[in-house]
């Protein structure tokens, strides 16, 4: 589980933190207008191996294609 959380946006950039497992510790997913695309701007502590990350980015790129940018989203998977 990830929680992203919308902490910048501008006509360059777009940036969220993502909270693995809800936990305090958070990392940055940073999406590109220019480049149309999301990458991890940094790994959060607790998620070494960037599983998360890379969940959260996909949400990240998810959510611009539907020009749906919530301010909190709660992202689950089994």
């Amino acid at each position: 589980m990830n929680q992203l959380v919308l902490k910048e946006m501008n006509d360059n950039r777009i940036i969220y933190f993502y909270h693995p497992n809800g936990e305090e510790t958070f990392g940055e997913i940073e999406y590109l207008f220019a480049e149309k695309q999301a990458r991890i701007a940094r790994k959060a502590d607790n998620d070494e191996s960037g599983y998360f990350a890379h969940k959260a980015t996909r949400k990240v790129e998810e959510c611009v294609g539907k020009n749906n940018l919530p301010l909190n989203l709660t992202q689950a998977w089994y």
